[in-house]
């Protein structure tokens, strides 16, 4: 998910799903929907190090869904120039962003403008070792992760997407409408919303934020089918009342707004992760907020599952999930 982007947000440079993305209108419903769109914040992005729920999801559904593709205007990994520490108590007040990230956003591990040298330096022995935290107290997904680059622990999936660190559903909901119309997506399942719920906000306008976002992707394509997962729950929680309950509140509206916006022609479901996962915070993340290989699985088969039941694309995710971080 999330949370909070750094300073040093770099210049959207977004993909193209091929030639004729920019310029192609989406047409009527297709009958077998193998383009999907993973949308969301750094829970989705991902940190350089990890294998993303994306990884999982990819390979899960890459031998029943025939040309699949997942499509977006990213495929990068988060950096550490992106990143500042995600709050876990009450007192650690998140820095407030200045914007949504992909207005600054640039991919290829480089700081602003794509220079390597404006990230901020470090003094030898400053690097952290396995298992440590660097700069900024960021906990990072693998021993091997390292934090100057953007690069997965392994890049054998579709890596397209559209998800960046610190997002919001307000920020997403300008861009929706243009990188669903550019990029085509059969399906959008979407995982945003947390990062609004860091600061004081209303239900009224925390309805307003997702019936927009839905209203803008259909824009992009009439007939796209979208889920909407419900926020997972992160240490902040355990803290804060305040968030606990914003949190609580905003999942019961993604189940309303779904119900309410769904259409035969635009179909939307909601998505409870934590729920149908059996979701442990302690257990499922590495900071109290970002889901560790145990965590990418569980997120990953509850979309597929999703997938499988609303919209018949692929299969259930095999059960029962692994109970160990694989690959660790």
């Amino acid at each position: 998910m999330l949370l909070v982007a750094g300073t040093a947000y770099w210049t959207a440079a977004r993909t193209d799903d091929g030639a004729n993305g920019t310029d192609t209108p989406t047409g009527g419903a297709v009958s077998e929907p193998h383009r999907i769109m993973l949308a969301g914040d750094s829970m989705t992005q991902g940190a350089n190090g990890d294998r993303t729920w994306r990884y999982h999801l990819w390979n899960h559904l890459s031998p029943y869904v025939e040309e699949l593709d997942f499509v977006g205007p990213y495929s990068d990994p988060a950096t550490r120039d992106m990143i500042l520490p995600v709050p876990t108590a009450e007192e650690e007040a998140p820095p407030s962003p200045d914007g949504d990230p992909a207005e600054d956003y640039r991919e290829g591990g480089t700081g602003r403008d794509g220079d390597a040298s404006s990230a901020a330096p470090s003094a030898p022995g400053d690097e952290p070792g396995p298992g440590e935290q660097p700069d900024g107290g960021v906990v990072w997904p693998g021993a091997d992760g390292d934090p100057d680059t953007a690069e997965y622990r392994d890049p054998d999936f579709d890596q397209d997407h559209n998800a960046l660190w610190g997002r919001t559903l307000r920020d997403a909901s300008s861009s929706i409408r243009e990188d669903v119309r550019v990029h085509r997506p059969d399906v959008l399942c979407v995982m945003l919303g947390v990062n609004d719920l860091l600061w004081p906000v209303t239900m009224e306008e925390m309805e307003y934020r997702l019936r927009g976002y839905v209203e803008a992707a259909r824009e992009g394509n009439p007939h796209l089918r979208v889920v909407l997962a419900e926020a997972l729950p992160i240490a902040l929680a355990e803290s804060d009342e305040g968030f606990a309950l914003r949190v609580y509140a905003y999942n019961v509206l993604v189940r309303e707004v779904a119900a309410d916006m769904s259409t035969e022609r635009s179909p939307v479901v909601s998505l409870d992760v934590a729920g149908g996962e059996d979701w442990d915070v302690a257990s499922d993340t590495y900071d109290g907020t970002h889901p560790n290989a145990r965590g990418e699985v569980k997120i990953a088969a509850a979309f597929a599952d999703a997938l499988a039941e609303a919209y018949g694309i692929g299969r259930a995710y095999p059960r029962p999930l692994p109970t160990e971080a694989a690959g660790e």
